[in-house]
């Protein structure tokens, strides 16, 4: 059965999100210091952060992140993940209506998320919570989907058996 609420979708599913979820490669830190000046001493607000995949690799760094996360369920597994970082607060809230003061973070980050947002609403409110300067940083794992007879028949499997995919 289809989910028409995104922000329930994966409701029912956060053990194997847990489990399965793929992560992001440590480098993209490198890339953030050097293209956008990310610094330890940056505060970030990680936009739907689901279970904090890649919230622990800005926490990891000494950053400051307040995790936005509407989805109770995916919210409150991502909270005890990250429970041993005191730097992290995570909030229940969608990408557009964080709660998070004017011009108060340096960053918005969104990791496999901003498909899920109204554009032109979450654009209102990272501008309103961006400090001047700040950056928005989206990103996404690609699936390879061709190029070998697996990848092609699994690709297949997900698009034939795939649920609400």
């Amino acid at each position: 059965m289809p989910v028409h609420d995104a922000t329930q979708r994966f409701s029912n599913r956060v053990d194997n999100y847990v489990r399965y979820r793929p992560g992001y490669p440590i480098e993209v830190l490198d890339l953030l210091r050097e293209q956008c000046g990310l610094t330890p001493n940056a505060s970030i607000a990680d936009i739907g952060f689901g279970t904090g995949i890649f919230t622990r690799i800005l926490l990891e760094n000494g950053n400051t992140v307040f995790g936005i996360e509407p989805n109770p369920e995916m919210r409150e597994t991502g909270e005890k993940l990250l429970a041993e970082f005191p730097n992290f607060r995570g909030i229940g809230a969608p990408a557009e209506k964080t709660t998070l003061a004017d011009r108060s973070v340096d960053f918005v980050t969104a990791a496999q998320a901003a498909h899920w947002f109204d554009r032109e609403a979450a654009h209102r409110e990272f501008s309103r919570i961006l400090k001047p300067g700040g950056w928005v940083v989206l990103l996404w794992n690609e699936r390879i989907t061709e190029g070998t007879a697996f990848l092609a028949e699994y690709e297949k499997m997900v698009l034939e058996y795939g649920t609400d995919f």
